[in-house]
Order: structure tokens, then sequence, then C-alpha cells
């Protein structure tokens, strides 16, 4: 398989994820999900819409009863445990570049469910899955000033490599930011590479023109108001839990999550930033 090194690195990972899971835990809500939830009624709480979420991309990558599935960019495992708990998954397995995380989901003991402190770029599975989700990594895999075509070569290897490792019916759901309504000058000024060391957003054309070779797109949808809402939350969850957050991070680095959301949140409000969800399953099926 093709070597890939444009993405962000190890260290760039741990520098924003590998804080203590308590300190997450303030603030993510109960699902311990650190990427948008879905917010499909004006009355929902951020645990309903973090559900609603959750359960869109099992339908979407119709994990099922027995069935092999890979989460890239696994997070705290809420997915892996919920493919074995609310869908009867066989076997789910994620990939991460946290330590923390990778030693969290260990130490939870959940039958069936493994991660593995491994780059998608390293992976090779002893055998097809049935379905493959990946929700917020996308953003790290190429960094900031790579030239288009390169982006897209990146882009489709990984497209390449999904379609290779799943089921003739495999399914994989892919959720990402992409830029949004903004020029290249206000991108260049744009602090999320301070936030995001190393990673860069793509454009909603490079996501499908990179999988169109490999993977079929089933659906799309592009709801950057879900993350506008989700920040918000957790921008509140840190402000309730101020005392608590500082003794556990510092006053730095809770100011620097909280800022990160505030600033976050009214930019995809303004739609600066998209919020898409792609469902793509193999060619030549």
């Amino acid at each position: 398989m093709t070597e890939i090194n444009t993405g962000a690195s190890r260290e760039a990972i741990e520098f924003h994820y590998d804080m203590p899971a308590e300190f997450f835990a303030l603030w993510l809500g109960k699902s311990m999900t650190y990427t948008a939830a879905r917010f499909t009624r004006p009355d929902m709480t951020l645990d309903e819409a973090q559900l609603d979420k959750i359960n869109y991309h099992l339908n979407a990558a119709q994990v099922g009863q027995g069935h092999r599935m890979l989460d890239i960019g696994c997070g705290w495992g809420t997915l892996l445990k919920s493919s074995v708990e609310l869908r009867g998954a066989g076997s789910a397995h994620g990939l991460t570049l946290s330590p923390l995380q990778q030693k969290y989901i260990s130490s939870l003991g959940l039958p069936n469910v493994s991660a593995a402190l491994q780059s998608y770029e390293h992976h090779q599975p002893d055998k097809p899955y049935d379905s493959i989700i990946s929700v917020g990594a996308f953003e790290h895999f190429v960094k900031p000033g790579i030239p288009r075509e390169e982006r897209l070569e990146t882009y489709s290897e990984l497209f390449r490599r999904c379609a290779e490792w799943m089921t003739r019916d495999g399914r994989f759901s892919l959720q990402t930011m992409t830029w949004g309504d903004v020029g290249q000058t206000e991108r260049d000024m744009n602090r999320i590479h301070e936030i995001f060391p190393e990673s860069d957003l793509p454009e909603i054309a490079e996501v499908i023109e990179a999988a169109h070779p490999h993977l079929e797109l089933v659906s799309m949808e592009n709801r950057p108001e879900d993350y506008g809402r989700t920040l918000a939350e957790w921008a509140k969850g840190l402000r309730a839990n101020r005392e608590r957050a500082i003794e556990i991070v510092g006053d730095e680095r809770y100011k620097f999550y909280l800022d990160s959301c505030k600033g976050g949140s009214l930019l995809y409000r303004r739609r600066r930033f998209y919020l898409c969800r792609f469902v793509f399953r193999r060619r030549g099926r």
C-alpha cells in the first residue's frame, strides 16, 4: 500500500486530544463524544442530539447483528460501544492516534470492542468490514499548504483503502468539517490551525471527487447549525464546571478549549465552516 505522510502527526493530535478523560467528561455530555451532535428538533438536549448522531451513523453504515465495524478516529469509543450494545455488532475496532483515548477504551473492558494506537495508513485488517465509520478525523488527514492535487491524492488513497477493506455490500459513513462560505484570504487568517495543529479542512467538492473512483455517494447532508449549537452547549458545560476543569488541566488550557468552543460556534452559525455527513458504498457491487 502507498505510504502517506501529509496528515497531522501523532504529536499534533496529542496536543488537542490528550487531556484526561475526566476533563472531557465535565462538558461533553453522557456520550463522551467530541464531535458535532445532530439536532433534529428545536427542543433537543445535547445528550439527545448526540444519540441522534450516533444512530444516524449506525444506520448509514448499516451496522447490524454480527457485523464487523471499523471506526477511523474512534475518540473515546462511543461508536464502538454503541455498535455492539445497540446493534449487536460482532466486533468493533477503533483506530486513534491519542494514547489516552486508546488507554481509556481498553480500560472499559467492553466485549467485542478493541482500539489500536494506529493510523489508517498502517492498518491491515485480517477480514473485510461490513461497516466503516469516521467522525471528525478527516480534518486531520492533510496539513495546511498542501497543493490541491496532493490533497486529492491523499483523500483518494483513504477511500481506496476503505473500499478494499469493505465487504461487497459494505457502507462507509463519514462526518467531517469542511470549508464553508469563505475566501482564501479569510482561510489563511483563520485560527483553526492553532486549535488543530497540522490540520486543514477539505472542500465538499474535494471529498466527493476523491471518493468517486472507489466509492459511490449514496447521500450527503450539510448541517453547520449542528456544530454551532454543539459548541455552544460545550462552552456552557465548561463554564458551569470552570473550577474543576482548571484543577484538572490548568487555567491556560481551560481558556483554550472555552475560546475554541465560543469562536467555533459563531463561525458555524455564520456558515464559514460547514458540517457534512457523507454516506458511501462500494462500487462494482
